[in-house]
């Protein structure tokens, strides 16, 4: 079976815990992508456009290594080898008129039965910096929820020092998806966040109802919300601020400062 592209509407949910506490929540549009399908989006849905100009687009050089290879291709270096019917699908939020930031996008290896083999998080700051969590060893609870933790090493937040751990947990079924990422420093949850929703099929009046009649609730609105949210953290809170440090970990796959001096040169 081919699991089929989504379109989801639900929240995302953002709760700090330390050493102040400052809460939120949004509305949320975001979609499914099956990675193997993505040439079905020129053909199937009329608004929507697979590295081609339109209202609502999707580009492979917006996702991990930022090559002009297809986000399917660019996603296996990151996997173990596949199986015969495993799939991988990609939780994230297309271009909107051209924009669109996605913090965090999540890709699942999943196989028939909807079991998660394997995940990969992708995470973007607002420094134009990418890094990968690649989670090989997943552990399903009793309650259905997949599980995973690593250390934190890269700059996301400037009230978040490099220190800690993160706790993720995962649960996908056919009506639904629970992606969540907590942030721990010495056994202490630090922060909480997760983005869930109810899936639709992925059709021109789905676009219709929760695109074009909800457009800030996609993310078109992801930069305005996060600079809000650090306005109020910066002078409500008054938070510590964390200057971004030059990236050294391998799994930084995009590291703004050598972009910016390799074009220098030029």
């Amino acid at each position: 079976m081919i699991f089929k592209h989504k379109i989801y509407r639900g929240s995302v949910f953002h709760e700090r815990r330390s050493p102040k506490s400052h809460l939120f929540t949004y509305p949320s549009t975001f979609f499914r992508f099956n990675l193997s399908q993505l040439d079905s989006l020129n053909t199937n849905c009329t608004f929507f456009g697979y590295n081609k100009p339109n209202i609502i687009g999707l580009r492979d050089k917006d996702y991990l290594r930022g090559k002009n290879l297809s986000i399917y291709v660019q996603a296996l270096e990151f996997f173990s080898p596949l199986a015969s019917e495993d799939q991988i699908l990609l939780f994230t939020s297309p271009r909107y008129l051209g924009f669109a930031f996605n913090p965090v996008n999540f890709y699942l290896r999943i196989n028939q039965k909807l079991e998660i083999k394997e995940a990969l998080v992708e995470v973007n700051n607002t420094f134009g910096d990418r890094h990968v969590y690649p989670l090989k060893h997943l552990t399903k609870n009793a309650d259905g929820f997949y599980k995973a933790s690593c250390n934190k090493d890269f700059h996301v937040s400037p009230f978040n020092p490099i220190e800690g751990y993160y706790e993720f947990k995962f649960q996908i079924d056919t009506e639904s998806v629970f992606l969540g990422v907590d942030l721990y420093e010495k056994n202490q949850c630090k922060m909480k966040t997760y983005l869930k929703g109810k899936a639709n099929s992925l059709n021109e009046n789905k676009i219709i109802r929760y695109c074009f009649f909800h457009p800030f609730d996609t993310a078109l609105n992801s930069m305005p919300r996060i600079l809000i949210q650090a306005i109020l953290i910066l002078f409500k809170r008054n938070l510590p601020i964390y200057k971004r440090p030059e990236p050294i970990s391998e799994k930084t796959i995009i590291n703004n400062t050598k972009k910016k001096d390799s074009s220098a040169l030029f």
